[in-house]
């Protein structure tokens, strides 16, 4: 199993730590982690070069980079701390770079064959909008199955942190583990139902579009679906 993890912060903190408790029971696993900003410091300059063209990033290296990471890897990791009630602004800038690979413009075959673990935290129970922000671009770039592990920590410090949550977070781990070592067999059926409706949207609505001719390189206006 590879694992791609991507870090909403580079302090090595709670949801970091939370990662670590899941990694930790997935030894067989070969991980590639990256730290926002650190890894990817650039912020989306709106050139649309990579929706007119290839399915890539051309002003960042660094995006490119994790990209190839990401679609390299069977599951992705992304973690963010809470910040002004949503993720964090640097989880926001690494995430701008890939929304050209959502199912409505170039999507890559290799997301439908992926799991995924989003992980947020706050003082507060307020870490769901930024559970969601995560997945929404996990679930647009075609990802079969997305787990979420959201908490209201109430605390900034790990070590602060009380036995009891700490064993929570550990039961919580072991049962993702087990669910990303199992494995997916086909598409969720999220990426299922937008990949079909968005099909039909490049066949008789934007034919014409750079996205129409990159659905049709890869036989998806035919009968060739990506996650076979």
């Amino acid at each position: 199993m590879n694992i791609c993890a991507i870090y909403g912060t580079e302090r090595r903190g709670c949801t970091w730590h939370i990662a670590q408790e899941v990694l930790s029971r997935l030894p067989e696993a070969e991980v590639t982690e990256f730290f926002l900003p650190r890894d990817c410091p650039d912020s989306c300059i709106s050139c649309f070069r990579c929706f007119n063209e290839e399915n890539h990033c051309y002003q960042s290296e660094a995006a490119r980079k994790i990209q190839d990471a990401m679609l390299a890897a069977d599951v992705i990791i992304l973690t963010s701390p809470v910040y002004a009630l949503h993720l964090s602004g640097q989880m926001k800038t690494f995430l701008d770079h890939y929304a050209n690979m959502w199912i409505v413009h170039k999507p890559n075959r290799e997301m439908f064959h992926k799991q995924a673990l989003v992980i947020a935290t706050a003082s507060g129970p307020v870490y769901r909008a930024a559970l969601r922000e995560m997945k929404d671009s996990l679930d647009f770039w075609g990802v079969a199955r997305t787990c979420k592990m959201g908490y209201a920590l109430m605390e900034i410090s790990w070590e602060r942190l009380s036995p009891g949550l700490k064993q929570k977070i550990a039961r919580q781990a072991e049962r993702t583990a087990a669910k990303l070592r199992r494995g997916v067999s086909g598409p969720g059926w999220k990426a299922w139902f937008l990949f079909h409706a968005i099909r039909l949207a490049q066949k008789y609505a934007w034919p014409d579009s750079p996205d129409a001719k990159w659905w049709r390189e890869h036989g998806w206006l035919d009968r060739e679906r990506p996650w076979r």
